[in-house]
């Protein structure tokens, strides 16, 4: 079984790098929908909901794929001192058969998915606006093939307000 999942991910990597230089090729993306000023107390949290979408025609493996041999999809953020995003609330994946493997399940996103973060701000935090940054570390593929890892940015402001 293993073996058979490592050569169908090699094969979807070859794959992918024939078709990626194929002119006219549709290259797969996530789109992040911007979140608006996040704005939390000294001393409190606040859940941010980042919105994605990956393209029509894709799907991505959700961040807790079947195989360990598929690459999960991962956010990862930095937070200026003091803001800190101490959790992220992934959705859980769809399972959905693929023509490439039609016995085997994946665990994936398609569409519009969200990931929640919890923003934390401690209590002795000064009033001010703090970019978060980072980004989304994903894997997309069609019914045929899988092409190689991206990466979408994503930045939101968290405001703390005053005491």
């Amino acid at each position: 079984m293993k073996v058979a999942q490592a050569l169908l991910v090699l094969a979807s990597v070859f794959a992918a790098s024939m078709i990626a230089q194929e002119p006219g090729t549709h290259v797969p993306s996530v789109a992040f929908a911007p979140v608006g000023r996040v704005q939390v107390k000294p001393g409190g949290t606040a859940n941010v909901q980042l919105d994605f979408r990956v393209g029509p025609d894709f799907h991505v493996n959700s961040n807790h794929p079947h195989s360990e041999l598929l690459i999960p999809t991962q956010l990862k953020l930095t937070a200026v001192q003091p803001v800190s995003v101490p959790t992220l609330k992934y959705p859980a994946g769809e399972d959905v058969s693929f023509p490439f493997a039609p016995d085997e399940k994946l665990s994936v996103y398609s569409g519009d998915f969200s990931i929640n973060a919890v923003v934390k701000v401690p209590l002795n935090a000064k009033a001010g606006d703090y970019p978060v940054t980072g980004e989304l570390h994903f894997q997309a593929c069609d019914r045929r093939a899988c092409y190689p890892p991206r990466t979408t940015p994503v930045k939101f402001t968290v405001s703390v307000a005053s005491k």
